[in-house]
């Protein structure tokens, strides 16, 4: 038979690691979300370029194909 005084410390003690527990995943998936809006942003700057970078190639060969005709 379990002893109330023991129990209770069992409790006391599974109380305080949930709470614990539940504020460090907090704290640790609201941080890992900000990382991943930032890269997020991150990445669509690089498509942005990407994608400015490809019509600039795309329009001077256009005019380099334009230009020996």
């Amino acid at each position: 038979m379990v002893s109330p005084t023991m129990k209770a410390l069992v409790d006391a003690t599974w109380l305080v690691w949930s709470i614990g527990a539940s504020v460090y995943d907090y704290i640790h998936t609201n941080a890992m979300e900000e990382r991943i809006h930032a890269l997020e942003d991150v990445i669509t700057i690089h498509q942005c370029a990407i994608g400015l970078l490809s019509a600039g190639v795309l329009v001077l060969f256009t005019y380099i194909l334009f230009k020996k005709l």
